[in-house]
């Protein structure tokens, strides 16, 4: 969603537009294509993720990350005013608090039968 949320935001820009905005190193390598990296323009790439086997382990960190996903949007939020922006991002917002309360009742279930 995210994606497509900068994709509806880029579309049309205007190559000085793009400048204006600190995006002509982007143009340059990626034109208006989507290439998913950080803040910072570190390349996403799943060697962050980590997995034990453990399930406790596991869905602590899968919690985790939620969290984190959570704090980015709201994050987000407070850098816009567009409610067109602001919309999906609550939506996605309240997504991550959902899918942190499935984990966690995971989490407890699993911790009840001592894995």
């Amino acid at each position: 969603m995210i994606s497509t949320m900068i994709y509806q935001l880029l579309k049309g820009a205007t190559v000085e537009e793009l400048k204006e905005a600190g995006l002509d190193s982007h143009y340059t390598e990626h034109k208006r294509a989507l290439f998913p990296v950080d803040s910072n323009g570190v390349p996403f790439t799943v060697s962050y993720f980590a997995t034990t086997g453990d399930p406790l382990a596991d869905l602590m960190e899968d919690m985790a990350a939620e969290q984190k996903a959570r704090a980015t949007y709201e994050n987000l939020i407070d850098l816009t005013n567009d409610p067109d922006v602001i919309g999906p991002l609550l939506w996605l917002r309240q997504r991550e608090i959902v899918h942190f309360q499935r984990f966690k009742e995971l989490y407890e279930m699993y911790e009840k039968k001592n894995y």
